[in-house]
């Protein structure tokens, strides 16, 4: 028995919502190892640490299986118009996903470097609020992709001049924490690290901006003007 065009739309959907339920676990791993990097960095943790390193590969692999049955859509349904448009911002938000994945394996890695140092109080603070901005910004793309709602994406602007101001005062926080006379190598590297976590947290927020603005335009068909 041949399938009917209804069938295969049907069909086709079927695929399209198992793509957005992956993506949306996909977006629940990436923002656990926010939350759990963040603790393992604030509790100088190396157990922990190691683990959201070894993690990694669960994000990277449900990463690829997305990424291979879009390419799979692709080839054998040729969407087009809507449809084409979930399919080509789903394979933009699991890259950016994988990418603040990739983040936080690199905080790890500083959470390794910087042991057995202890953080300032007021940058301790300051990286934890970080951290939380960075998975509450990347939690409120991936329901503005959920639920197509362009609303929803486009309030990430707003809520990244919060991450901004964060990182200046993280950097004011590092340069009033020492002064020249006790900038020796160990403490300079120390610093360099904190640097280093604080931009990947701030990228991490950026790679938010970036799914709110492909959710945008899987919606309305407009490419959203950045400024």
């Amino acid at each position: 028995m041949s399938v009917t065009s209804e069938e295969a739309r049907k069909s086709f959907h079927d695929d399209l919502d198992d793509l957005r339920t992956d993506v949306i676990r996909l977006a629940a791993l990436v923002t656990e190892a926010i939350g759990a990097g963040t603790q393992a960095l604030l509790d100088a943790d190396l157990a922990a640490a190691e683990r959201l390193i070894v993690r990694d590969d669960i994000i990277d692999d449900l990463n690829h299986a997305v990424e291979d049955r879009c390419y799979l859509l692709l080839a054998t349904q040729q969407p087009v118009a809507s449809d084409l448009r979930v399919i080509v911002t789903t394979l933009r938000v699991i890259h950016e996903l994988e990418r603040s994945g990739d983040l936080m394996v690199n905080v790890a890695k500083s959470t390794r470097r910087l042991y057995p140092h202890s953080l300032d109080p007021k940058i301790r603070g300051i990286l934890d609020q970080m951290g939380e901005q960075a998975a509450n910004q990347t939690r409120l793309a991936l329901d503005a992709f959920a639920d197509a709602d362009p609303s929803a994406a486009a309030a990430l602007s707003d809520m990244d001049d919060v991450m901004d101001d964060l990182t200046k005062s993280l950097f004011r926080a590092i340069l009033s924490s020492h002064t020249n006379s006790d900038l020796d190598e160990a403490t300079l590297q120390q610093a360099v690290q904190v640097a280093l976590i604080g931009r990947h947290y701030e990228r991490i927020a950026d790679h938010a901006v970036t799914i709110a603005q492909r959710v945008r335009f899987m919606v309305t068909g407009i490419h959203p003007q950045i400024h």
